[in-house]
């Protein structure tokens, strides 16, 4: 509901406050059928064909350790690094033969909550269309005394995140549309949905097209092997230009945080929680500073 506010307010402008919350729902519907009928097609075949590839890869990749182990022999090394080399080649095996029966566990779990999901339309229509009735509960729930400290706080959070999911927005687009006219320069076969795909794992800063990229190198090996070169130059292109030109630029100016801060606080996120942590850590110390900030106004602003 909080990131349809801008859409929101918007739409608002034109057309009652309930055509305008049903207009971008009906939107978000029918873009959410795309991408579905679009991406799930072609990838429960290509997890198929990948799938019945993988014995396949297994005996080249253990063909090109058979090759480095040779050199190794020949250059002196002890049967200690041959015994690595065999134990490393075992356990990517385990790994490739457990891949797909991970992912379609994944998908049926998935799947299972979907009744749950249904409740998030439903709330996300009532906060987006009452939101003016749920902030005038909220601000008389304050003590009088702290009233206008703690809403001044609040306001400055809301403008600075929404700068923030603005520039994501934007960062995002332009990541999948950038992705995609790679991978049809290259005639990757599905590049419209791996683009897609890149634009949505581009949520998360920096690391994003290296995520995004997992799925087109995929498809690359099993439908395209002569093209996993190109798909990863492409894949390190879009990478350079998301790392060192449209993020720092976009969401730097955008949230005012140095590109430092927001590696760091990536980086902090993704150690202690995952891709979630990656996901809300630059939220998270915008809040943060934000909120500190006004406390130290707060007291200075009291003391003698």
């Amino acid at each position: 509901a909080y990131v349809l506010v801008p859409a929101a307010e918007l739409l608002e402008r034109y057309v009652p406050a309930t055509a305008a919350i049903l207009l971008i729902f009906c939107g978000l519907f029918f873009i959410l059928i795309i991408i579905v009928v679009s991406i799930f097609p072609p990838f429960i075949s290509q997890l198929a064909s990948l799938n019945a590839y993988i014995p396949e890869l297994v005996s080249e990749l253990k063909a090109f350790a058979g090759g480095i182990q040779s050199v190794l022999e020949k250059a002196g090394f002890n049967y200690t690094v041959h015994k690595s080399i065999e134990e490393g080649m075992g356990v990517l095996q385990e790994r490739l033969i457990g891949l797909t029966p991970d992912i379609v566990e994944k998908l049926i779990d998935g799947a299972a909550g979907l009744p749950e999901l249904f409740l998030i339309p439903i709330l996300s229509f009532y906060f987006l269309r009452d939101r003016k009735y749920f902030k005038k509960i909220a601000i008389r729930l304050i003590p009088l005394q702290y009233r206008k400290s703690i809403t001044r706080t609040f306001a400055e959070i809301h403008h600075i995140l929404h700068r923030f999911i603005r520039s994501q927005i934007i960062t995002s687009l332009v990541i999948g549309i950038f992705t995609t006219i790679g991978f049809l320069l290259i005639r990757l076969p599905y590049a419209l949905v791996l683009g897609i795909i890149s634009g949505i794992f581009e949520i998360i800063p920096y690391f994003g097209p290296w995520l995004g990229a997992i799925p087109a190198v995929i498809i690359a090996i099993i439908n395209a092997p002569s093209k996993i070169i190109w798909t990863v130059v492409v894949v390190i292109i879009v990478q350079q230009l998301e790392g060192n030109i449209i993020t720092p630029k976009i969401m730097g100016d955008h949230v005012g945080l140095h590109p430092v801060y927001i590696i760091i606080s990536l980086w902090i996120g993704g150690m202690f929680f995952g891709i979630l942590g990656m996901l809300f850590a630059v939220p998270a110390v915008l809040i943060i500073r934000v909120i500190v900030k006004n406390i130290y106004l707060s007291i200075v602003s009291i003391s003698p």
